[in-house]
């Protein structure tokens, strides 16, 4: 099925049609098993927040149990690996440029929620430079099986749709960056330091894309031309 007829005018996508976006994922079936765990994700820290919000007798439920505890340590540690690994591991397995980048903001945004304010911290703009490096890995994931070539913006035809979404995402998540940069104390950028490095797949993969979607451009013109000449 073509994208004019599953987006044609006049004509609602079904949920099927928006899982099989590709800057959502590759193959339907692994989008929906990314978007469950990030909803499994969600139904947990649901259930350990309501544990210290819930009071009874004025008692917080969460020491009632020793159960909420492990909750807690378990939520912690699924939150860690989908804000720092899972983002990769789902750009190389589907693509999914959006989603990966989303993904590693989801335990973050759920952080936000239970303290009831945004917060530019740490735990943040690590977020967000897993998310950009993850965002381009996805592209380029994407346009290696489509091109079956390591240089994919060498040797198929660039989607500039993609290119842009993904190049507004790393900016958006390089501006919040700097601005973290600029305002904090030095302690807390020593945390930030060892995930600076990760900048260094968006800048290659982005960069490697325009520079041949400029070049691409010149020669096209410079095709235009010439029978004129």
């Amino acid at each position: 099925m073509s994208t004019d007829d599953r987006y044609g005018f006049g004509r609602r996508p079904t949920v099927d049609d928006v899982l099989e976006h590709p800057l959502l994922g590759l193959e339907r079936s692994r989008t929906r098993i990314a978007i469950a765990g990030l909803l499994g994700l969600t139904a947990l820290f649901a259930v350990s927040y309501a544990g210290s919000a819930v009071s009874i007798g004025g008692t917080p439920l969460e020491t009632l149990t020793t159960r909420f505890d492990t909750l807690t340590k378990l939520l912690i540690a699924l939150a860690t690996a989908t804000i720092t690994i899972l983002p990769f591991v789902y750009a190389v397995w589907n693509g999914g440029p959006l989603l990966s980048f989303a993904m590693a903001l989801v335990p973050v945004f759920l952080g936000d929620i239970a303290a009831g304010q945004y917060v530019l911290g740490v735990d943040t703009v690590i977020a967000l430079t897993v998310g950009a490096a993850a965002c381009a890995l996805a592209l380029f994931a994407t346009d290696v099986r489509r091109a079956g070539s390591l240089r994919p913006w060498n040797a198929a035809r660039i989607d500039a749709v993609h290119l842009l979404v993904v190049t507004f995402a790393v900016l958006v998540a390089a501006a919040g960056v700097a601005q973290f940069v600029a305002t904090q104390p030095p302690r807390n950028l020593e945390w930030y330091a060892p995930f600076s490095v990760l900048w260094l797949i968006p800048i290659g993969i982005v960069g490697a894309y325009w520079q041949a979607a400029i070049r691409t451009s010149i020669a096209v013109r410079a095709e235009e031309i010439e029978p004129d000449s």
